[in-house]
């Protein structure tokens, strides 16, 4: 069955390939002119969720943005992990609601997809289909990730980190660079 996913899975890369085409008007943003942040992120565990959450605190204490929504992917059909739910700053999909060529379809991801963010921070470092999908048709403003050749169609500003970095040196450099772009 290995070879039936190769196939879907390059159905929904032609798929992401098309989604990139639509327009989207990006402007630089840092967060002392943001007012929303959208965040985008793979299910880990618990203590991933935590240090999601910790990041949201962080956002809205230190930066005083307001409207932060977090959506995790969930690589699992039935079982959604307890703390996800009833959640008012996160939400999520799972893989029951992704068609055939990964593409999610429900709700969440379309109320996603269609707020317009100031930024949109990735935090996954690979690839995830069913999150390139949310990633390429969000209407956010400024869409920040991490650096690689393949992700140049994706965002407008990316983070170069090294083989042994982090998720905290991700978010040092992203805080980094989300203070400081465009200040006169």
């Amino acid at each position: 069955m290995k070879w039936l996913e190769g196939i879907k899975k390059q159905f929904g890369l032609k798929a992401l390939k098309r989604s990139l085409g639509e327009e989207r008007r990006s402007k630089v943003k840092n967060f002392d002119d943001s007012r929303s942040v959208g965040i985008l992120y793979q299910e880990k565990g618990e203590s991933f969720y935590i240090l999601v959450k910790q990041y949201v605190k962080y956002l809205q204490e230190e930066h005083g943005i307001r409207e932060i929504l977090a959506m995790s992917y969930i690589d699992d059909k039935k079982e959604v992990p307890f703390y996800h739910v009833h959640r008012l700053k996160y939400d999520y999909f799972t893989k029951a609601n992704l068609n055939w060529k990964s593409e999610p379809e429900c709700e969440n991801v379309h109320n996603f997809v269609a707020r317009d963010f100031d930024i949109l921070i990735d935090l996954e470092k690979d690839p995830v289909l069913p999150l390139k999908f949310v990633l390429a048709r969000s209407k956010a403003k400024f869409k920040v990730g991490y650096y690689s050749e393949a992700n140049e169609a994706f965002y407008d500003m990316m983070i170069k980190t090294g083989d042994n970095d982090t998720f905290d040196d991700y978010i040092k450099q992203v805080n980094h660079y989300l203070k400081r772009i465009n200040k006169g």
